[in-house]
């Protein structure tokens, strides 16, 4: 699956558009959990651009812990 937990993905739709994520868990075949430079919440994977970049962190991992790891 391209969403895997780890990936970092840039936001394309809402409020928080245009700003770098990491996927903190898959939540079903539409849905996943971001969190980052964006608001940790759910988010339909029609409204994310994924990167090639994978980080390596833990489900559920804290904010401050993945806003390091990306920048």
């Amino acid at each position: 699956m391209i969403f895997d937990i780890g990936r970092i993905v840039v936001k394309t739709k809402g409020r928080d558009a245009n700003k770098p994520a990491v996927v903190v868990d898959v939540l079903d075949n539409n849905y996943v959990l971001i969190d980052g430079f964006t608001r940790r919440r759910k988010c339909s994977i029609t409204h994310l651009e994924p990167l090639d970049k994978i980080i390596k962190i833990k489900k559920n991992e804290k904010t401050e812990t993945i806003k390091e790891l990306l920048k």
